[in-house]
């Protein structure tokens, strides 16, 4: 098994003592340690809320032209064999083998062999299509633990398109993360999720919120002001009673340009042909 294989099994590892490391953070002086290994300031990342349609001044808009844009864009693409999330869980609820997309010349230094395979355009449109179809919410950024776990050194060319999961992500514990971490996840530009209909107070979005930003007061559903605008409460609910809309419809343009700006996947070569 590979130096890949093996540092990824590493991160599966970790995620079943995510909250005790998530807690860590807020302990002094071995907290500053432990978030300079995960250097937030070098991430960045936001949930596409595409398993619900949300409206931009009355029209159906569409989030995964977000991700779209970028598998286009990159130099180089590589799909994970599987989610290490997903496989260190043991997840029944999800296709395992679904697993994070690379892209960027970072992703050239990926242990393909070991841990997943290069991808042409049509091949990862196709992965991101079916792991959407699948239920599950697509997260687009900068992480340099990913370049970290993977052995990638250029960390400023590695993006990562992961599929995350209501049980198994492990963004599932950041609440008990400080504030500054929690930071590094940041919503939709002009994304807003509100209780617009005929809600009854039976608790589905509290459940499926894996941010806790989701409470029942009064009887009804009451957004929280950490809400990462992921779409999955409007996804559960029986009654169609929370609505994600964009009230800014220039959301796409100023997610990319905000998400390029930590990260670059374009080619160095502009004379050399990508695959498509």
């Amino acid at each position: 098994m590979g130096f890949g294989r093996k540092t990824v099994d590493l991160l599966a590892g970790m995620n079943k003592h995510r909250d005790i490391l998530l807690k860590a953070l807020n302990v002094p002086g071995l907290g500053s340690v432990l978030k300079q290994v995960m250097d937030r300031k070098g991430t960045v990342f936001t949930y596409i809320p595409v398993n619900k349609a949300i409206e931009v001044n009355g029209s159906v808009a569409l989030p995964i032209a977000i991700a779209e844009h970028f598998i286009h864009e990159a130099s180089h693409r590589v799909i994970l064999s599987f989610c290490p999330c997903r496989r260190s869980m043991n997840c029944g609820e999800y296709d395992v083998s679904l697993g994070c997309i690379f892209l960027g010349e970072g992703a050239r230094e990926i242990d393909t062999p070991a841990v997943g395979r290069s991808a042409s355009i049509v091949e990862a449109i196709d992965h991101l299509n079916r792991a959407v179809a699948a239920g599950l919410v697509p997260v687009v950024g900068k992480v340099k633990f990913d370049a970290a776990y993977l052995g990638v050194k250029k960390h400023h060319r590695l993006m990562t398109i992961c599929f995350c999961c209501s049980c198994c992500c492990l963004a599932r514990g950041i609440h008990y993360a400080p504030r500054d971490v929690r930071d590094v996840m940041v919503k939709l530009e002009g994304v807003e999720v509100n209780v617009v209909g005929e809600c009854v107070g039976c608790g589905a979005c509290v459940e499926a919120c894996i941010f806790q930003q989701r409470k029942i007061v009064e009887g009804k559903s009451v957004t929280g002001e950490e809400c990462k605008g992921c779409g999955r409460c409007a996804s559960v609910c029986p009654n169609d009673a929370i609505e994600v809309r964009v009230k800014n419809p220039e959301y796409i343009s100023q997610c990319i340009d905000r998400i390029s700006a930590f990260v670059d996947i374009k080619n160095d070569d502009p004379g050399e042909q990508r695959q498509s």
